[in-house]
């Protein structure tokens, strides 16, 4: 059986490097980012797109976490801030959840995940300050740690806990659906690849390894859907792999694909950011952990 239902379709275009689509159910609304427009979009299937903050901090990954709050991994600032929703939908303020770590300020929060505990993870490549590791999506700064970690948020803003620190430029995460496992895209021309690893419940890393390679271009985002497959934005589409790394589907996108969100009603809508647009396709299976974080 096939684990895409249905054609790509865009739903809008015109914009400058988007990233970071987030579902939100209870509105019924998808969040994502234009990176060097400094704005968070809205879209849904009833209003189509709508700004919803143009003060977004150079934002890049965005995730819901179990308190309602969308998580924002800034560019501009080198936070990792906690966004209020509204009870209307709109924005309502942020909060700093992780700034700095041993007196040093972090590289570029990219990415950002929340286990169905509350805890948040989150990546810290260089790519918002640093113009030789790519595109640069922010001020060009220098790198104050020496390396670039998976972190999670920790006591205060000032102390995350570095839970991976084996890979080169750490980008896209997710959890398998039993959170037992952790998938991080190393987005890096040196590797180009999707690395996992078992994770125990007190946050113990062991059994890193190669997951998939990026057949074109980078690993960058990825989501699960309830069978345990890994859906991963790349050069020229959207992969998925089965839990066993195999490649089963490929929905070729014609822009790179820099993340993916499941969402709609059931779950079975797979959201798409494509550098200048943002598409759509159905799903065979919905996704499998966060856009149920809403009707708790």
């Amino acid at each position: 059986m096939s684990v895409i239902a249905g054609d790509i379709e865009r739903l809008a275009t015109g914009l400058a490097f988007t990233e970071g689509p987030v579902w939100l159910p209870d509105h019924q609304t998808l969040l994502f980012t234009d990176i060097p427009g400094n704005a968070i979009h809205a879209w849904s299937h009833e209003r189509g797109l709508s700004l919803w903050t143009d003060d977004a901090h150079f934002a890049i990954g965005l995730a819901r976490a179990t308190d309602g709050r969308v998580l924002s991994c800034e560019h501009s600032t080198r936070c990792l801030t906690a966004l209020t929703v509204n009870a209307d939908g709109s924005y309502g303020g942020r909060d700093v959840l992780a700034r700095s770590l041993d007196g040093r300020v972090l590289n570029s929060t990219n990415d950002v995940i929340c286990t169905s505990d509350g805890t948040i993870l989150f990546t810290d490549p260089p790519f918002g300050v640093r113009a030789e590791d790519g595109e640069l999506h922010g001020y060009q700064q220098a790198m104050e740690l020496p390396g670039c970690y998976v972190f999670k948020v920790g006591a205060d803003a000032d102390s995350p806990v570095s839970v991976l620190t084996e890979i080169y430029r750490p980008n896209g995460l997710c959890l398998s659906p039993d959170e037992r496992t952790l998938y991080v895209s190393d987005s890096s021309e040196v590797h180009h690849k999707v690395l996992a690893c078992d994770i125990s419940k007190t946050w113990e890393v062991s059994n890193l390894r190669d997951f998939a390679a990026m057949p074109v271009g980078v690993p960058d985002g990825m989501r699960v859907d309830t069978a345990g497959n890994l859906w991963v934005g790349g050069g020229d589409g959207v992969y998925v792999y089965d839990p066993d790394g195999s490649q089963i589907g490929h929905a070729p996108v014609p822009e790179m694909v820099t993340n993916v969100e499941f969402g709609g009603a059931d779950g079975d809508e797979l959201f798409i950011t494509a550098v200048s647009s943002l598409y759509h396709l159905k799903t065979e299976l919905p996704g499998g952990r966060a856009w149920r974080y809403g009707d708790r």
